[in-house]
């Protein structure tokens, strides 16, 4: 191609290059007009705040960090879904009909909005931020000392709600270990493989089957019914840490919906999830990309390579 470019007129080769750098500028913006989760634009994050003044926002002490930690920053969840139907907690959710949309959109580690709930606390201490890819971190929950890491959630969100969420997790399904922790009709609890305790739901025994133990992979939890966004623990319980029910492993980066999403987009979120954090085996195609982006996915620059490509 290089050679065959030599010998083609200087303006034609001007011309090859501009159209190159703009479909690809084109391919890598994503198109996700009516917003995303905590990645958003600050525009977005600015009027979730505009939109949420004067709505009824507890504070918990229990969420208070203490000491210089990084995720002492207390950040706004970005565009929440609409609409004005109540879930699990009344009054606190506004839960959207179909279309799904993206409401939670976070690479743990790097996420100000991502608070240890209990961190500073006696017998907690805060997730530790270890190495996923050469360029990206993930929160590790894999504790080997006497304080137990802290689950994380995201405050400054009472109006959004989530049903499902998508995470790009590592670890093992192992004592009870929590992956995600809600209101008792969104709770899962994943119980070691062979050893199911006798409350163990369907979802729980479902999502156990579907991990490897010690591998990356993408992991897929529908609640029941919809959760406010505000009680939702990710990477523990909200018991004490006593109970050794945190995920004994990795979570990397979050993705929850308003309401359970179609197929296409569950193909395009794990395969934007397979691609950002390089373990692959998750296929999808243009299509299935685009659903994605059309729920509100922020998908950066994984895909604008592969689109203009192809």
């Amino acid at each position: 191609m290089l050679a065959q470019s030599r010998a083609m007129p200087p303006a034609t080769r001007i011309f090859l290059l501009v159209l190159c750098a703009y479909f690809t500028v084109i391919a890598q913006k994503p198109a996700a007009p009516e917003g995303g989760g905590t990645n958003a634009a600050q525009g977005s994050v600015q009027q979730a705040v505009a939109e949420g003044e004067g709505a009824d926002m507890p504070q918990a002490a229990d969420r208070q960090t203490s000491g210089d930690s990084a995720f002492e920053n207390d950040a706004v969840m970005g565009a929440a879904a609409g609409g004005a139907a109540s879930g699990t907690r009344p009054g606190l959710l506004a839960v959207s009909p179909e279309p799904s949309r993206v409401v939670l959109q976070s690479m743990l580690a790097a996420d100000p909005a991502a608070i240890p709930v209990f961190a500073g606390q006696p017998g907690w201490a805060a997730p530790a931020a270890v190495a996923a890819t050469p360029e990206l971190d993930a929160l590790s929950f894999d504790g080997t000392g006497p304080d137990i890491p802290s689950p994380v959630c995201f405050t400054n969100a009472p109006n959004a709600a989530v049903q499902t969420v998508i995470l790009a997790v590592r670890g093992s399904a192992a004592d009870l270990a929590t992956l995600a922790d809600a209101p008792e009709t969104a709770r899962i609890r994943i119980a070691a493989d062979g050893d199911p305790e006798p409350d163990m739901t369907d979802a729980e025994r479902a999502l156990t089957e579907s991990l490897t133990p010690g591998q990356w992979q993408v992991a897929e939890i529908d609640f029941d019914e919809p959760a406010s966004l505000d009680g939702v623990f990710f990477g523990g319980s909200r018991g004490r840490p006593e109970w050794l029910r945190n995920w004994r492993g990795e979570i990397a980066e979050v993705v929850g919906f308003s309401t359970s999403p179609g197929g296409d987009v569950r193909a395009g979120v794990a395969n934007y999830l397979a691609i950002r954090w390089g373990f692959g085996g998750y296929p999808a195609n243009a299509e299935q990309r685009q659903a994605a982006i059309n729920a509100g996915l922020n998908s950066g620059h994984v895909w604008g390579t592969i689109l203009f490509f192809k």
